[in-house]
């Protein structure tokens, strides 16, 4: 199969919608009618960004990427570190994976729509939004008084880091050099390992200060993150936008807007943008079905219902069975449906995505990292407190060094695959070396001093940052090109690159939900089949955890216990890696545009210039000496 296939065949074109941001709601009855669009010019054009954004604009613009990318990063990492005083606040241990699961699950599902959004307007204004609504959810997470009330405001920030960690890559893509694009996604993504390192730092010691200080860990996000907006909104700013102007027009817009919306024939042109361009269908089904799913396992391992229960049985059938239901629908249903109605628009998840052999082996390396290492890092300052009784400062700072050997990692395989090009290489010797990490973690035991355990997972470390950008070089290789044409490989850019981030967040939650289901599983298993623990065996998991946390102990019964569960979450990490290393055999042994290759390039370019100049130079000479021998001739 050729790896480089056309993505988007011309029955799949999506036609881009015929309105402009600032009149978008004026022209909305034209969203009825988009099989005939009104051709744009293209603001994003690849060639024109790289041409504007050099010398300091495009140093100005990586930097405020950076800092937009390290907030939203650090969201992730610093409330690793409160699970336990949250749990303790709010007495419920098995809802605490939707500290991860609540922020990870809606930033990847929102992926697919902000990438739609992004291309009907801007990526600017994507990415401006969506810091707006990441700040949102961190003060209503740093303001919740209850569980339901932190995994809401968890699920907004979630919504805003779509928009950022999704757009971001595609910026760097758009503005960067070919050549130089492995590199700056290399030291982009870093700023996610630098934000891992830190977060368990901040995370700990905000949650050491007081009782409530696992509030801090979301009130630091609004002065981040409002700085890093108006750093990015004065550094990518090619069409010089006048943002007061353009915040003056808000109120108007908004009044039209509703005043249209009074009208039935705009309401039903609303409907057809959401069903067609948005593919209101596949995100519905889809996120329904992996929020069933989801809740499902949560409320199974956590005993707020047993297994057997309805409401559990009917979450885990239908959750499935709506996910397998979205894949149908944007595979074989959705271009049938725009055909009879005779409309042009490409799937939610373009198919591409899994025709590409090689491109699906890329994300399920990509999905099968990201499980594996939140197996680990999540459990590991679980294993620090639980199992070790550590305080949360000392499991925090023996985290780092699993962080920034993935830092690392990011770091050198960034630089070698610009030298070279061969991305199959690192993400192949990275699953190697994740499988190995996560065998060691079976060595650890209650003997073991907490330093040696740091060395036991220092791999994990390095088979996870080895992938950061490797795998999202791979996924960038199977854009097509040939065609030419800088909307369609612009439109196919963001396609990818969305699904791309789509899994690894995906990862994310699915790691977060795999392990504390697993986790609180055989916990509730082994303490009710363990006759010295009786007096445990009327709690449910929330309260056995909290029981640990307030009768602190090492190897004693119930700390044995909590440390072969943990050590039995490691071993699904280890499971996820063999799989990882497994799909690596797949990727194209093919070579991304690389130093060498343009240097190679130019060299054949300035070799040709000169044999042309030399067959020049002949022509010349012998037209000289055709003129001369006519001349003879005629004397």
């Amino acid at each position: 199969m050729n790896d480089q296939g056309n993505a988007n065949s011309s029955n799949t074109t999506l036609s881009k919608i015929n309105i402009e941001p600032e009149s978008s709601f004026d022209n909305l009855e034209k969203i009825s009618t988009p099989e005939q669009p009104k051709k744009q010019p293209i603001k994003e054009d690849v060639i024109v960004l790289r041409q504007y954004y050099n010398g300091s604009k495009f140093y100005i613009v990586m930097a405020s990427l950076l800092l937009v990318l390290f907030v939203a990063s650090l969201d992730i990492m610093i409330v690793a570190t409160t699970i336990e005083k949250v749990a303790e606040r709010f007495n419920n241990y098995s809802q605490t994976s939707w500290l991860v699961t609540g922020y990870s699950l809606p930033t990847a599902i929102m992926c697919l729509i902000t990438a739609r959004f992004a291309y009907q307007f801007s990526v600017k204004s994507a990415l401006i939004i969506g810091v707006i609504f990441f700040e949102i959810g961190s003060l209503i997470s740093a303001l919740s008084d209850s569980m339901t009330m932190l995994i809401i405001g968890r699920c907004i920030s979630g919504i805003g880091g779509s928009l950022i960690q999704n757009l971001i890559f595609v910026v760097v893509t758009q503005i960067t050099p070919p050549e130089k694009i492995s590199l700056w996604v290399a030291i982009v993504g870093l700023a996610f390992n630098i934000a891992s390192v830190v977060g368990p730092i901040v995370g700990s010691a905000f949650t050491d200060a007081y009782s409530a200080g696992w509030r801090l860990c979301f009130y630091i996000n609004l002065p981040i993150g409002i700085s890093a907006v108006f750093m990015f909104m004065y550094a990518y700013n090619h069409e010089n936008d006048n943002y007061l102007k353009g915040m003056t027009k808000i109120p108007g817009i908004l009044f039209k807007f509703f005043k249209k919306m009074g009208s039935l024939s705009n309401w039903k042109a609303f409907a057809l943008c959401l069903f067609f361009a948005y593919d209101f269908v596949e995100f519905s089904t889809c996120s329904t079905g992996f929020v069933l799913l989801y809740i499902g396992l949560t409320f199974g391992s956590g005993q707020d219902y047993s297994w057997s229960n309805y409401r559990i049985i009917v979450m885990l059938v239908l959750g499935p069975l709506f996910m397998f239901f979205s894949i149908i629908w944007d595979m074989y249903i959705f271009e049938k449906v725009c055909s009879r109605y005779k409309k042009r628009f490409t799937p939610l998840i373009d198919p591409s995505v899994f025709t590409k052999f090689g491109l699906v082996a890329v994300n399920i390396c990509n999905f099968c990292s990201c499980v594996a290492f939140m197996c680990v890092v999540l459990y590991l300052i679980q294993y620090y407190q639980l199992v070790l009784n550590q305080s949360t400062m000392d499991a925090g700072i023996r985290t780092i060094p699993l962080l920034i050997s993935s830092s690392l990692c990011v770091i050198t395989g960034g630089i070698f695959i610009k030298k070279t090009g061969l991305f199959k290489v690192v993400i192949f010797i990275a699953t190697i070396l994740g499988s190995i990490g996560a065998g060691l973690t079976q060595f650890s035991d209650f003997t073991m001093h907490a330093d040696k355990v740091i060395g036991l997972t220092i791999l994990v470390g390095c088979g996870f940052g080895g992938q950061v950008q490797s795998t999202m070089i791979a996924s960038q290789f199977y854009i097509d090109k040939s065609s030419g044409d800088p909307d369609k490989i612009r439109m196919q850019t963001i396609n990818i690159t969305s699904f791309y981030s789509f899994i690894k967040l995906l990862g994310m939650a699915t790691g977060s939900i795999i392990a504390n289901t697993y986790f609180n599983t055989r916990l509730n298993a082994k303490v009710k089949g363990n006759d010295e623990l009786s007096y445990l065996h009327d709690l449910n998991v929330n309260e056995i955890i909290v029981y640990r946390l307030t009768n602190k102990g090492r190897d004693d019964t119930l700390g044995k216990i909590v440390q072969s569960c943990i050590k039995a979450v490691w071993y699904v990490s280890l499971g996820f890696f063999l799989a990882d290393f497994l799909a690596s055999l797949l990727i194209t042994n093919k070579r991304a545009v690389h130093q060498k290759s343009k240097k190679k390039n130019r060299q054949d370019l300035e070799k040709q210039e000169s044999q042309n100049k030399i067959e020049a130079g002949e022509e010349t000479k012998n037209e000289e000496n055709k003129e001369e021998e006519e001349k003879e001739v005629v004397v």
